[in-house]
């Protein structure tokens, strides 16, 4: 299995993104509205070397705050139920929201983990484009169900 941290260097540079921060194994770039912090999304694309997987997360730049906490886990529940790739997931302690896709890359190539990344990053990019005017919806509306902001969104 090749490094994945040169691939993951090299294949944002191809896109021509600006890293926001970076350690040994994780890159973190802000895509969205510049003008609009609550429409932002945090791109993080982790090569773990030792576990020979890649984690893809867009990540809400902001936690949920505490009283909507319950209905966005059932918001997440509904809209991660018939999705065929990546999952909804929110860590209810500290309010932290997140699309992660992963994939396991041990007997990978080069070139099939650069294809393997841009798939996951433009699913959790479209994923979370599509879903999140739902969750920022449910942090803001006390009236409106996790049921209700899932359908409108799925039609």
């Amino acid at each position: 299995m090749p490094q994945l941290f040169p691939i993951i260097q090299a294949y944002i540079e191809d896109q021509g993104w600006k890293i926001a921060s970076q350690d040994e194994s994780r890159f973190v770039m802000l895509f969205g509205d510049a003008g609009n912090d609550e429409k932002n999304c945090l791109l993080v694309i982790h090569g773990r070397e030792q576990q020979q997987d890649i984690l893809v997360r867009s990540l809400h730049p902001s936690p949920a705050p505490e009283h909507a906490r319950s209905k966005i886990c059932e918001f997440m529940a509904r809209a991660n139920f018939g999705m065929n790739l990546g999952s909804f997931k929110i860590d209810e302690s500290d309010g932290e929201m997140y699309y992660e896709c992963s994939a396991d890359v041990e007997h990978c190539n080069a070139e099939d983990v650069t294809m393997l990344v841009d798939t996951m990053v433009r699913c959790v990019r479209q994923i979370w484009d599509r879903y999140q005017a739902g969750v920022i919806t449910l942090c803001k509306v006390s009236d409106v169900s996790a049921e209700t902001a899932v359908r409108i969104i799925e039609g």
